[in-house]
């Protein structure tokens, strides 16, 4: 009778190849001790990456966030330009998305309308950015500003960004008189490079 299997009391069970009983066939797998090892490095880089991943994720929605504004900016003072409206286009913070709040909330959303009071519909709506980020306005547009026919802005305004980083990681927007608007674009340092601070 041929055996593909036998039990050896002396070394342990062992696997031999049919029909040649003297050669021994590996078994595949992993030590015990290699696997512990690599579950260490494992954790060891995820433990590096992890802080890595959260600062650009924050980075990114840091430059999305001053992006979108500055894009409301320019579309507004281009339809001001375009429509030639003698009330203008207003770009305001807006609680509800269809009206002017009044107030200098922007971190709530704002509106592009030709309408402060909400009775046509907005030509752009944003809504509320995330709440890990807060904004703070400078300036005499920070409850709204209006662009003219002739691309000019009823008053300059300042937005800086900031997070739970502090005033090292902040940004900030910037709207001038001329109706042009520019961010940062190194974190910390505002358009014109000074250094930011965050209330």
């Amino acid at each position: 009778m041929n055996f593909e299997a036998f039990a050896d009391g002396r070394h342990g069970s062992r696997r031999l190849a049919a029909g040649n009983p003297g050669s021994v066939k590996p078994v595949a797998g992993f030590t015990l001790i290699e696997l512990l090892v690599t579950l260490t490095v494992g954790g060891i880089l995820a433990a590096m990456a992890v802080p890595a991943f959260s600062n650009f994720v924050q980075n990114d929605r840091q430059v999305g966030q001053a992006n979108s504004l500055v894009m409301s900016f320019n579309y507004a003072r281009a339809e001001a330009i375009k429509q030639n409206l003698a009330a203008g286009v207003s770009v305001c913070p807006s609680a509800n998305g269809s009206s002017c709040s009044g107030t200098n909330d922007w971190q709530g959303g704002w509106i592009v309308t030709t309408d402060p009071t909400g009775a046509t519909a907005p030509l752009q709506a944003v809504p509320a950015l995330s709440p890990s980020t807060t904004l703070y306005e400078v300036g005499n547009g920070a409850t709204g500003v209006v662009f003219q026919s002739t691309g000019l802005v009823s008053a300059p305004v300042t937005i800086k960004i900031c997070d739970s980083r502090g005033a090292t990681s902040a940004r900030d927007v910037e709207l001038n008189a001329t109706g042009r608007a520019a961010t940062s674009q190194t974190p910390g340092q505002t358009v014109s490079g000074a250094p930011m601070s965050c209330p």
